[in-house]
Formats: structure tokens, sequence, C-alpha cells
């Protein structure tokens, strides 16, 4: 017979015999079930990088405005509907009283319990309110409340019952002037205490007749004649003096739209700012014109950042906003310079407030749901894709609330800017304009309230950890979907079970091969030889083999270290002797058959008997012992995980169950994290228990001929 031929005869003879095998195999119920789950997750495992989100599910954590939402700390309901919203305080805890406007005059309501209270009695309508701090240099530091009324300019100050700001009941006297024609009003005084107390003010007893109360309130009115500003002192109108300290006709025909006051330090450099048109124009406190800009654009928007307000410095600066560019005008000099332009309308500006020069960054919302972030001029840092389209953005100790004038807001830090991430989102129906607050029920933190109908609402600006979030297709932020929700860190943990697939598979078939090997060489040694270096290598296998595997595995793995290739190291070295010594007893017996004899005289060496007639007699019990070892391994790397003792840096489904050992409660908390992974174990230790179950049809001949 020719070696073509006999090749051919012995690979049919094979292919004859892997037939024969295989179909007693899949006769077996548990092995076909076991095969099909294994095809499963083998298939999951190649097709893991098409349909898992992302690679780095252990890094990655889904951005915050996905699993937080403002936390609501107070809701108190009003007998009426109310717009608008304002606070400030003179207690350097922060503020205890919110204000709000009705038809039917102003209230008050408790930041701390949410009691409200109808100050002004008269019943009047109220239009628009501000609440200012105002420091007396006789009388220290009170609070007042200037409202628009129809015909009437209403400033009230806000006292307790106890004297203490926060303690008691609040009353407000109220001071009613006549005032027609209003079309703007604004003020000169602190909004909150803190900020002010943050500041040394100047106070220059030549532009500030009236030290006792240096505020200065704004009446921009209007008759047939054109438009004027109007400055009053506060001390004036509530002491019955109500004549202007000065009566400005504005230069154009325009109704003014946008002013500010930038204090400088309460120094002689303050200046009033207000927009015609395309015109900027600033007036001196003693009513010079100090300013007369003309730029391309109408004006929509007038900024100054809060340390400008408070400071006098060579680099002051307002920002004003046009269509679509941004321009910035210094108030020292006049000098103007663009600082971003843009093919879209501009709807908003805001910035940090530049305590040490040129702000740090400069928030521009462009009309596309776009913001841009610039760390200079004309240099941006970030664009952010907003939910919303933003008209407003407050500001507070350099955090930014975006909101667009009908009930949806964003809250991004400042610590955020590099990322350009936002926090959380909030909707309402038909919210106000956002208030920010420093909250002494928080320990002075900041808060915010909003308007909402005949409700006042109170947020914590840290916002409230949703996470664990169960599935959903559409978070809280909208931007990616999460089929199985995410861990209590914010990690996406549909990326983590699916990415464990391959990890977990590589793990037990690099160990099931590792054992193997292994325990193929020493059960062929000890079997096959006798003498010391066989019996030697018995001893140290017993040896290993009696030592509680568990509590040896978690003092090795410990010292090793949470490394996937240490771990897989430990596992085979300490998981050999039971296959080892399975085949060191199926060896012995194989030595002692007729077969081996004859190989013998014939003149086959140890190696070809080895070989030929041992491994061969083997092979279906290794594949028996390798079954049971691969589904063992991943059992072993799961429990060491769920311990916390072995933390690898890669997906794994016991990695997912990492700190499930000592808060049970979170399996019932969040399943949607938990019962993946352990359904994922379970298979795949039964998928390979189930696949010995059929190897015994192979392995055992009584099994497989009686079937």
């Amino acid at each position: 017979m020719s070696n073509k031929s006999y090749r051919k005869e012995k690979l049919q003879f094979r292919l004859y015999n892997f037939k024969k095998n295989w179909r007693l195999f899949y006769n077996s119920k548990y092995g076909k079930v076991g095969f099909y789950i294994v095809l499963i997750f083998v298939v999951l495992a190649l097709i893991s990088p098409l349909i898992i989100q992302h690679s780095d599910s252990l890094i990655y954590t889904a951005p915050e405005g996905e699993f937080t939402v403002a936390d609501r700390q107070l809701s108190s309901k009003l007998p009426v509907i109310v717009s608008g919203i304002s606070a400030s305080s003179s207690s350097a805890d922060g503020v205890y009283l919110v204000y709000t406007a009705s038809a039917s005059g102003i209230y008050g309501v408790d930041v701390c319990n949410g009691t409200f209270y109808h100050l002004d009695q008269s019943r009047t309508p109220v239009n628009n309110i501000t609440a200012i701090t105002a420091e007396s240099l006789i009388s220290g530091v009170h609070t007042y409340v200037i409202a628009n009324t129809s015909g009437n300019i209403l400033i009230g100050e806000t006292t307790w019952s106890s004297g203490i700001e926060g303690h008691g009941t609040p009353t407000m006297q109220v001071t009613k002037i006549p005032m027609n024609n209003v079309t703007g009003l604004f003020t000169s005084g602190f909004t909150d205490h803190s900020l002010m107390a943050s500041y040394t003010i100047e106070y220059d007893s030549a532009y500030y007749a009236y030290p006792d109360y240096p505020v200065y309130i704004y009446i921009i009115s209007h008759n047939t004649t054109g438009y004027y500003l109007n400055q009053y002192y506060m001390y004036n109108l509530l002491h019955g003096t109500n004549g202007a300290e000065h009566s400005i006709k504005l230069p154009y025909n325009v109704k003014p739209t946008n002013y500010e006051f930038d204090a400088a330090g309460f120094s002689s450099s303050a200046e009033v700012f207000v927009s015609q048109g395309n015109h900027l124009l600033g007036y001196t406190t003693t009513g010079k014109l100090e300013t007369n800009i003309t730029l391309k654009q109408n004006i929509n928007m007038i900024y100054i950042p809060s340390a400008y307000k408070t400071s006098n410095n060579s680099y002051n600066r307002v920002f004003v906003q046009g269509n679509t560019s941004i321009y910035s005008i210094n108030t020292f000099n006049d000098s103007e310079s663009m600082i971003f332009n843009t093919a879209n309308r501009i709807t908003t500006v805001s910035s940090t407030g530049g305590s040490t020069g040129y702000p740090s960054y400069v928030l521009v919302g462009v009309s596309n749901k776009t913001m841009y972030i610039l760390d200079k001029p004309n240099s941006v840092l970030r664009t952010m894709s907003l939910p919303i389209n933003i008209n407003r953005i407050d500001v507070f100790s350099d955090n930014f609330l975006l909101d667009n004038d009908t009930g949806a807001y964003i809250f991004l830090p400042a610590d955020h800017m590099a990322t350009g991430s936002y926090v959380w989102s909030l909707s309402f129906k038909n919210g106000s304009s956002p208030l920010f607050f420093a909250n002494p029920l928080s320990g002075g933190r900041e808060s915010f309230a909003i308007s909402h109908g005949d409700n006042i609402s109170i947020y914590s600006t840290a916002g409230k950890d949703l996470n664990p979030l169960p599935p959903t297709l559409t978070p809280v932020g909208g931007n990616s979907i999460l089929p199985l929700g995410t861990t209590a860190h914010g990690n996406d943990a549909w990326s983590q079970f699916i990415g464990s697939f391959l990890t977990d598979i590589e793990i037990g078939i690099t160990v099931g091969i590792g054992i193997l090997l292994i325990s193929l060489a020493i059960g062929m040694l000890i079997g096959y030889f006798a003498g010391i270096v066989s019996a030697g290598f018995e001893t140290l296998s017993l040896a290993i083999y009696l030592i509680p595997s568990l509590p040896l595995l978690i003092v090795v793995a410990a010292i090793v270290g949470p490394s996937l290739t240490g771990i897989i190291l430990v596992l085979t070295l300490l998981s050999w002797p039971f296959a080892a010594f399975t085949l060191i007893g199926i060896v012995r017996s194989l030595k002692n058959r007729a077969f081996v004899d004859s190989a013998k005289v014939s003149g086959a060496g140890t190696f070809q008997i080895l070989k030929n007639h041992m491994l061969k007699n083997v092979t279906p019990i290794l594949v028996y012992l390798t079954a049971i070892n691969i589904g063992g391994a991943v059992a072993a790397v799961s429990t060491l995980q769920v311990l916390g003792i072995a933390p690898l840096t890669v997906p794994t489904w016991g990695g997912m169950l990492d700190g499930f050992y000592s808060d049970a409660f979170a399996l019932a908390l969040a399943p949607w994290w938990f019962m993946p992974p352990i359904i994922a174990i379970t298979l795949f230790i039964l998928a390979f228990i189930f696949l010995s179950r059929g190897m015994d049809n192979v392995v055992n001949p009584r099994i497989g001929g009686r079937r």
C-alpha cells in the first residue's frame, strides 16, 4: 500500500471516528443544549466590537446630563399666579426670602420652610420686581424691593419681627412714588449681600451725596419729545423728594432696549450704559455722556462681568451682543474690538467674573442649539451642542444656568468648561427666568429659584445623581441609549456586559488549555514512569490538591495583583491537580494493557507508546476535563471579583458584580445591572457542564454503547 493511500485511509478512519463520536455526543440532550449555548456565547464574543457602544466601558461614564437631575429642595404653592422672581439679603448667611410679583402685589417665600407672605397689601398689580441690598453707613445693611406698577414705583423695605433676618415673620414697609410713562427700571444696588461683602466699595463722596443710601434708581421714560434717562437717589425717594437728580434726553429716537450699571467700585468711573438701536451710550453718575459708540449691528444685549462692576481697573470692559457678532469695549478708553463672529443669530452672552483681567471663559449662545465657549478673543475653546436653544445665561460664582425663556434649563458649572458637558437639565411649563442665590439652608451654597404658574420652586445646583439608571432608550440628556441602564458609577452596563463575552471566553479557554497541558505532562510522567522523580511529583500534586482551593486562590491572587495575566497564571498553576490525578489513574490502567505490551515487543519506544497509544486513549477524557476547567475558570475569576480581590482592567461579568457581596440590596435596587452578568456566568458554567455530560457518551463505553 502506498503512503498516499495509507494517509487517505487514516484520514477516513479518523473522520469516521469523529462522526461516530459526534453522533454519540449529539444524542445527549445535555450535550446538545451545552453546545448551542456555547455557540451563542462565541458568536456574541465575535460580534461584540460591532454592537458595543463604548469600547472603554470601564472608564467611560455617561455624561452627567444623562444621569443627573436638578435636586428640588422646596416647592411653595401661592394663592395667585406669579410672574418674575428676585431675591437679596442683608445677611451674610444667604437669602432667606424670595420675592415674586403678582396681580395683587408682592409676595415673599421663605426658602427654609416654603411659607409665603403677602408683603404688599395694597393689592397693586406689579409688572416686574427687583430686590437689592443697600448698605447704610449709618444703620447697617437693608434689603429693598423695587417694583414697577402702573403709574407708580414701589420701594419696599423688608424687616423681620425678631430683628434678625430669617427669624420671625417678615413685613414690608412700602413707599409708593408716582411715575408715569416708564419704559425701563434698574438700579445700582447689589442683588446679593455676599457679592457686596466680597469687594471693597469706595463710595466716593463727590458722587454719592447721601452715603446712608448710596443707591441709584434709574428710570427710562418717554414722552412725545423722546426717551429720557432719569437718575434718582433712593434716599431722596424714601424721604419724600421725588425729583430726579438728572434727567437726560437720549440722543436717538429709538426705544432703549438694554441697560446696565457699571459700578466700577462706586467711584467716579461708575457709568450707566444704555443701547439705542446700534448705538451704545455711557453716562457718568453726574450725567456726563462719556461713551457714544456706533456699531455695525443693532445691540441686542449689554453684558458686564461681575468683577468689572465692583472694581475699577484698566482692563474693565463691556460686552455687546449684536445679531451675529460680539464686541468688547474697554470702559477706560472706549476702544472697540470684535471678539466673536458667526453666520447664525446670536441669542445671548455671558462670562466668568474676570476678577484678574479678561474673563477665563466667555459663553455665546447661538440660535441653532449651539453654544461656544471662548477662552480668549476669537478663540473657541469648545463648541457645545445643546438640547434646547438658549436665550439667557445666568451666572453665580462662575457657574452658569442656561435657559430658553420658556421653562427649559441647563446647568453648566465652571469646572466643566474644558469638557463642555453640562450636569443636568430641567423643564417647566412657562417657567420664569431663574434666580441664583446663596441658600442658608444648605450652608450658603448656591441654589436657584423658578416661578411657574402659582408655584415657586427652589433647586440645588448640585443636582441629584440618578445612578444606577434603569434601561432606557431616551435618557435624561437624550444623547445616547442605555439598553441595560447604568451602574452606580454611571458606566454603561450594556457595554460592560457585551465587552465581557470575549474577555471571559478568553480567560476560560486560556486557563483550560493551560491546565490541559500541565495535567497531561504530569499525568503521563507520573502515570507511566515509576521512581523517585515520579513519586516527588505525585507528592507535590497531592499537597497542592489537598490545600483548600478558595483560600489558596485568594492569598495568591492578592499577592500577584489585579492583572489579567497574573490571574490567569494563578488559576492555571493552582487548578491542575484534579485533572492530573484523573489522568494518572487512567495512564496507569492503560500501561498494563496488552496493546502496550505488544507495542513494546514490536520495538516501539517510550515516546511512540505515549503518543500513539496513551494520548489517543486519553483524548476523550482530556476534552471532558477541559470543558469542566473552562467553566470553572470563569467561575473562579467571577468569585474573586465579587469578593473584590481581583479587580481587572478589562470588562468581565465578575467585574460587573464587584461590590455586590458587600451590598446585596443593590440586586433588588438595580436588577438590570446585576442580573445579566449573573445569568451569563450561570449559563456559561452550565454550558460546559452540559458539554462534559455530553462527552460522557463518548468517554464512557457503557453509556455510549447503551445509547
